[in-house]
C-alpha cells in the first residue's frame, strides 16, 4: 500500500492546524496559502477515508480518529528532527577537529545592536574558525584577558595592566532615559544631581555612575573599594526608593518603556531600545569602549580596527 500522502510535509501541515485550531493561522505560521493547505488536509482525509477536523466558525477542532493521528504525526516529526540533529551534530564533530576556537570576550554591559553587528563582523572574517563567546563584566575581561584565558575582548572600564594592547572604538555618552510624559521630556539636556533627586530610578550596578563619577574626580589607579562601597550602601540604604537592581541594560530598558522609572544609560542602548532620552550633563559622562588583547597571543582572528569601529557606529 502506497502512503505517500503521510510524507512530512502534510503532516506538518496537520499538526500547525490541530494545535493553532484554525485554517487561517496556520496557513500563516507556514507562509503558504489557505486554499493550498486546506487542499494537503483533503489529501490526508481522502487517502485515510477518514475525517480528521470538525469544522466550525470558531475554527476547527480534531475528530477521535483526527487526536490519533496527530499523537502519530508528532511522534513522526519528533524523530525525523532527533535524526537531522543527530547528523548535523555528527557534521560539528568532525570539523571540531580541524576548524580553531578563539575566544572572544563581552560585556554584559554592551547595547544589543553593538554585540549584533560584532558577532556578525567575526563570524563573516574568520569562516574557518569557531569563535566562543564569553560575556562578562569588564573588569573579569580584563583579567581574563591577561591570564589568557581569552584571546581578545571589547571592555567598557579603560584600566588596563601594561602586558595588555587597548584599542579605543568607539567614545559611549551617557544619558537619562525615560519613559513617554517625564518631565525631562521638556528640557533639552538633564543634570546627574536632578537625576539623583528622582523617587523612581532604575539602579544599574554593572554599568554606573559611580565609577565613571570617580574616575571624573580621582587620578592614578581606580580605587575599586571605594566605587563598589558606594554600590553596596545605595543597595542596602532603601531611602532612594529604586525601582529596581539590575546588572542588565536590557532589563533596564524594559522597566523605562513600561514607565516604571527612569536610568542612567549608555546612548547606544537608548538607541537600541528606542527610548526617549536627554544628554547628560554636568558633569557630562561617557564610557569609552575598548579592543583589548595580547600580543603574545596564540590565536588570531581577521579583524580590522577600522571595521570594528565601523560596527560600533550607531
Amino acid at each position: 500500500m502506497k502512503q505517500d500522502f503521510l510524507k512530512p510535509k502534510f503532516l506538518r501541515y496537520f499538526v500547525s492546524v490541530a494545535e493553532l485550531g484554525s485554517f487561517v493561522a496556520a496557513s500563516k505560521e507556514l507562509n503558504i496559502s489557505q486554499p493550498s493547505l486546506s487542499r494537503s488536509i483533503q489529501i490526508l482525509e481522502a487517502n485515510l477515508k477518514k475525517q480528521l477536523f470538525l469544522r466550525s466558525k470558531k475554527g476547527v477542532e480534531l475528530t477521535k480518529e483526527g487526536e490519533l493521528l496527530y499523537l502519530n504525526a508528532k511522534a513522526i516529526i519528533k524523530y525525523n528532527e532527533k535524526v537531522f540533529t543527530n547528523l548535523v551534530e555528527h557534521e560539528i564533530q568532525e570539523k571540531k577537529t580541524v576548524l580553531e576556537y578563539v575566544k572572544f570576550g563581552l560585556p554584559q554591559s554592551l547595547s544589543s545592536s553593538h554585540k549584533e553587528n560584532l558577532f556578525w563582523l567575526l563570524k563573516k572574517n574568520n569562516p574557518n574558525k569557531r569563535i566562543r563567546i564569553i560575556e562578562e563584566e569588564s573588569n573579569k575581561l580584563n583579567n581574563m584577558i591577561y591570564e589568557k584565558k581569552l584571546d581578545y575582548a571589547v571592555s567598557c572600564v579603560p584600566e588596563f595592566k601594561k602586558e595588555l594592547t587597548k584599542i579605543n572604538l568607539y567614545d559611549d555618552p551617557f544619558c537619562v532615559g525615560f519613559y513617554k510624559g517625564h518631565e525631562f521630556q521638556k528640557m533639552k539636556n538633564v543634570s546627574l544631581e536632578k537625576v539623583r533627586s528622582q523617587p523612581n530610578y532604575i539602579f544599574r550596578k554593572s554599568c554606573e555612575f559611580f565609577y565613571y563619577n570617580y574616575r571624573s574626580t580621582h587620578k592614578g589607579p581606580v580605587d575599586y573599594k571605594i566605587i563598589n562601597k558606594g554600590l553596596e550602601e545605595r543597595i542596602k540604604n532603601g531611602k532612594h526608593k529604586d525601582v529596581i537592581y539590575t546588572s542588565s541594560e536590557t532589563t533596564a530598558a524594559h522597566c523605562i518603556k513600561a514607565g516604571l522609572g527612569i536610568a542612567i544609560i549608555p546612548e547606544s542602548v537608548a538607541i537600541d531600545y528606542k527610548i526617549l532620552f536627554r544628554e547628560l550633563t554636568t558633569p557630562s559622562l561617557s564610557r569609552s569602549i575598548y579592543f583589548i588583547y595580547r600580543e603574545d597571543n596564540k590565536h588570531s582572528v581577521n579583524l580590522e580596527i577600522d571595521m570594528l569601529k565601523n560596527a560600533l557606529w550607531l
